[in-house]
């Protein structure tokens, strides 16, 4: 079986690094918003370029609560070929997201605030409306760096390029107030009376996961390209678009008969997944995106992958093309 993703090899291959910072976080008591907490946020908004970063249970509650920050209540622009988390957070914190199409046509009335959607590691363009930008850069960690936008959220779910083995995610920013009122509302304002907060708190155990495989992050971009290179020998797909601004967090291609490739590859061992992104049916995708999404399949991209895997996946898609 080729997975699509493998955090237990992941895990196995630092274990002892991740057991030993485990161990000391559980014996000294140190579980919620301690130092291990503020190690992360400082590694986090060093490597990203910004004065401030904070640490939270998601990228989700990072676009969340940017919004809130910001006291939209009106529209939110935000691309349609996005995971459906990208849209249900402006609609979450009260805002009224105005989706457009692949096309990048923006219809209906002039929005309070943009957020541009870095999918599969590929940035895409930051427009200048003079209105704040939010980065969902969630899938993109390693090609987002000093960046000029209001915001940026980031998530740590175990499939990301730095994934934790839980829950997690981090907002970062360079604007004061923005920072502290996030800082505050991922606790509940509890000491603050100023609006009421939620709980999304990134524990200590999961910053130090983060922390130890901060150190491997490079090791992980590096492979992550060495595959996508790799997959560049595929034949009868459409390829992702390969650019020096973005990073491999999906391999994504594009075919007609995705569904029996699917299929296809499953029989065969191979654990590929489907990127259709459904919103709810008040918010229903454009046609574009749908037509797009319909077709797309992500393949396995994963830093543990081996070459022979690889080069099967290779040879599946390629023997299927030619039937």
């Amino acid at each position: 079986m080729i997975r699509f993703f493998n955090p237990g090899l992941g895990y196995k291959k630092i274990k002892k690094e991740i057991d030993a910072e485990m161990q000391k976080v559980l014996s000294v008591g140190d579980l919620i918003l301690r130092e291990d907490v503020e190690k992360f946020e400082k590694n986090l908004a060093e490597y990203v370029g910004t004065k401030y970063a904070v640490a939270l249970n998601s990228g989700t509650d990072a676009i969340y609560l940017a919004i809130k920050a910001l006291g939209v209540k009106g529209g939110v622009a935000l691309p349609a070929h996005t995971f459906k988390a990208t849209c249900g957070a402006v609609i979450n914190a009260g805002g009224i997201p105005i989706i457009y199409d692949m096309d990048g046509v923006v219809d209906g009335e002039f929005p309070e605030a943009h957020i541009s959607v870095h999918i599969a590691g590929e940035l895409s363009p930051i427009p200048d409306l003079g209105i704040p930008v939010i980065e969902d850069a969630c899938q993109a960690l390693g090609v987002v760096k000093n960046p000029t936008s209001l915001a940026q959220a980031w998530s740590f779910y175990p499939a990301k390029i730095l994934g934790a083995y839980g829950d997690a995610g981090a907002l970062t920013t360079n604007d004061e107030k923005i920072y502290e009122y996030v800082k505050e509302a991922r606790n509940h304002f509890k000491t603050d009376n100023r609006d009421f907060g939620m709980n999304s708190r990134m524990d200590n155990l999961q910053a130090v996961i983060l922390n130890v495989k901060f150190k491997y992050l490079p090791e992980y971009l590096k492979r992550r390209m060495e595959i996508a290179e790799k997959y560049k020998a595929l034949k009868g797909v459409e390829l992702p678009n390969y650019t020096e601004n973005r990073v491999w967090q999906d391999y994504i291609i594009r075919t007609p008969k995705r569904d029996g490739l699917y299929d296809y590859l499953k029989e065969r061992g191979i654990e590929t997944m489907k990127n259709e992104y459904p919103f709810s049916l008040d918010y229903p995708k454009p046609p574009l995106a749908k037509k797009y999404e319909a077709e797309t399949l992500r393949l396995p991209c994963n830093p543990d992958l081996t070459d022979e895997e690889v080069n099967f996946v290779i040879e599946k898609i390629n023997e299927f093309s030619i039937l």
